[in-house]
Order: structure tokens, then sequence, then C-alpha cells
């Protein structure tokens, strides 16, 4: 098991996990970061704000990013008209 770390960004601003948690596998992180991503989504909406600028950046005990992923693609987003 390896130790990562999802820290939130959105280009300007960021918020650091100090902790990190443990996963099996990379399937196992994206999984947790989707939900992650998906979760915070829905505090926001509940408040009446979505903002897609932030993206979850998973990162490894070197502080590599392994894995990214924007707000905006966590969601499929269907426009008015289609």
């Amino acid at each position: 098991m390896s130790r990562f770390f999802m820290n939130l960004r959105d280009g300007t601003e960021e918020l650091l996990d100090p902790e990190g948690v443990e996963y099996a596998s990379m399937d196992a992180l994206r999984i947790a970061v989707m939900a992650t991503v998906r979760d915070l989504m829905r505090g926001d909406i509940e408040r009446g704000v979505l903002d897609l600028r932030f993206r979850l950046d998973a990162e490894d005990g070197d502080g590599e990013i392994v894995y990214t992923l924007p707000f905006k693609h966590a969601v499929n987003i269907i426009p008015e008209g289609i």
C-alpha cells in the first residue's frame, strides 16, 4: 500500500492534505479521487455554488502528482438545447 495526498487547487490557491491516505492500487486511488471531488461539488451545490476551476491532485510521498482530476471532468454537463 502507498500513501497519497489529495491536494485541492484552483490555479491560485491550494488546500494541502497533511495526512494522506493509503490505497492498495492506482484504481483504488482514482475511485477515491472521483468520490472526493463529487462530494466536494455536492457540498458546493447545496450552498448554491459550483466552481469548476478546481482540481484535485493526488501526490505520492515524494510530492509527485500521480493523478489529477479537474472538477469539470468529474461530471457530464449537458448544455441546454441538446
